[in-house]
């Protein structure tokens, strides 16, 4: 079988024709199995509106690959963004570091946070904490995750600590729970970039 070379230069698309031509006549897969290069180069101007500009660009030694969108900004978009996610079945009680254990893989910051429960809290708010190293992302107390008594879910994005290191270990804790029902099987989510 013989493929046809596709040579891209600053400026292409990436059209149906090229990607025609890159997997050949007969869309065999094995055509993109060395995958398509990028060469480093600095970040390139904003495109126009509704596009982004696919590059690759040196991050301490090591190539990496970035987007810059029409707003002009530039993401990393070689590596996942973890999302660290604690669980917690049955009937939630309050207590310290009630799931096991998680750790930052590497450098992040913290976006967002989410709750789900099962089984609403009712009488009380279901209030949690999250901590980084033994101390909460909250020194502003009332800013803690919260799935209001009746709801099944909650949101934060105030945190008095957002930045996470490699090695840091997160644990959750659950400081109040439903008085009347307490809630149950409960997911938080922290998100991160």
């Amino acid at each position: 079988m013989s493929y046809v070379d596709v040579v891209w230069t600053q400026g292409d698309l990436i059209s149906e024709s090229k990607l025609d031509s890159m997997i050949a006549n007969d869309r065999d897969p094995e055509a993109l199995y060395q995958g398509v290069e990028f060469t480093e180069r600095a970040s390139p101007s904003t495109p126009g509106a509704n596009k982004v500009h696919l590059y690759g660009k040196d991050k301490s030694g090591v190539a990496t690959l970035y987007v810059i969108n029409d707003a002009g900004t530039d993401y990393e978009i070689s590596e996942n963004r973890p999302a660290f996610v604690f669980t917690v079945t049955g009937t939630l009680v309050t207590g310290a570091s009630v799931t096991p254990i998680l750790i930052a893989p590497r450098a992040l910051t913290i976006v967002k946070a989410y709750a789900n429960v099962k089984t609403a809290p009712t009488g009380a708010n279901l209030v949690l904490d999250i901590n980084k190293n033994a101390s909460t992302l909250w020194s502003t107390q009332a800013n803690r995750l919260t799935i209001l008594a009746e709801a099944t879910s909650g949101t934060q994005t105030s945190f008095n600590v957002t930045s996470l290191v490699e090695g840091d270990v997160l644990t959750l804790d659950t400081d109040q729970v439903g008085s009347s029902v307490a809630g149950d099987s409960l997911t938080v989510t922290l998100r991160c970039k």
